[in-house]
């Protein structure tokens, strides 16, 4: 009596049909596993590059506006210099009024020259005058100005005339009608600024800076109620374009500095790529694949083995010369 084996589905179901699909599934969670991290391990070095870059522009870009604020104060002098005047004279002991032209030293600086080399000035003497009668009647006088260096070395000198603006009986009439009530209230007083060039292009000596001015109205009987020195720079050229035009000098010189900047930092990282060490190398994507260093060492020797046949050929030869001695060893 023959026995017959009973086969269980289950098992059947369990060999045959689970175990592939749960190999299949396990594979596809194993592959989406590894992409995934492929994937991360992708999007940590890029933004870790991306970091880098950034930080490196990020420098670049304030070294160059550092740069041109630096060369911007360096090259571009101040460009007005204002001095308050004060004006002295002698008294006369008999009679009213001066018996000395007036004079005043003004002080530009103590120590170091506030005027730049090579750059050209305007110098101006501004005075306040009244109006008054004595003024009008005295008509036209000498201002003269010596720019003196330390230790009241002369370094030149300037005179120049002027006088109170004329203007009629009837326009001195209708200007006073008219501003009585702001003559009243002293919001306007009758007086008159006049300015005075005394120096068109002032170019100060490097030798010699300029550290003071002596100022002299030659008039005793001038009026003045003030005065002020202006030393105001002449700019030409690249100064002239840094003033009228800052926005867009900043601009130019800016990006300038960024070029070349740049041009520095790629032309450096590229002959000191090779000094970096291994691991900034393999966070930069800067190491070679051993592949592909195979392939070069590989080529570099079938490239050997084409320029160099006659040396492989005489070790041919040269082994079968060896083996005819050796046969004929043999045979005597």
């Amino acid at each position: 009596m023959s026995v017959i084996n009973y086969v269980n589905p289950f098992r059947i179901y369990k060999d045959f049909v689970r175990k592939p699909i749960e190999t299949f599934i396990f594979n596809q969670y194993l592959g989406y596993r590894k992409k995934t991290g492929e994937g991360i391990n992708s999007a940590k070095e890029i933004i870790y590059k991306v970091a880098i870059i950034l930080v490196f522009l990020t420098a670049i870009l304030w070294l160059s506006i550092f740069n041109y604020i630096v060369f911007y104060h360096m090259y571009m002098p101040n460009i007005t210099h204002q001095r308050t005047v004060h004006f002295q004279f002698k008294p006369c002991e008999e009679t009213m009024g001066i018996c000395s032209f007036p004079y005043a030293y003004v002080q530009l600086t103590r120590k170091s020259s506030i005027l730049m080399s090579g750059q050209l000035y305007r110098i101006r003497l501004i005075l306040d005058m009244p109006e008054s009668n004595v003024n009008k009647d005295l008509g036209m006088f000498m201002v003269c100005t010596q720019m003196r260096a330390k230790g009241g070395v002369l370094v030149s000198s300037s005179c120049r005339s002027t006088m109170l603006r004329y203007r009629s009986k009837l326009h001195e009439y209708i200007r006073t009608a008219v501003m009585a009530p702001l003559l009243m209230s002293d919001v306007v007083e009758e007086k008159q600024t006049i300015q005075v060039d005394l120096f068109t292009e002032f170019d100060d000596d490097p030798n010699q800076p300029v550290t003071d001015a002596y100022v002299e109205l030659q008039s005793r009987y001038v009026q003045v109620y003030g005065g002020q020195l202006h030393i105001e720079a002449h700019f030409t050229g690249l100064r002239y374009l840094m003033y009228n035009w800052p926005k867009f000098s900043a601009l130019f010189g800016i990006s300038t500095n960024l070029f070349f900047i740049t041009l520095v930092f790629a032309l450096s990282w590229y002959h000191l790529q090779e000094g970096l060490p291994e691991f900034i190398k393999s966070k930069l994507g800067t190491t070679p694949d051993k592949d592909e260093d195979d392939k070069k060492l590989i080529g570099k020797i079938k490239l050997e083995k084409e320029e160099s046949p006659s040396m492989f050929e005489g070790d041919v030869l040269l082994e079968e010369f060896m083996q005819l001695e050796e046969k004929e060893k043999k045979t005597s």
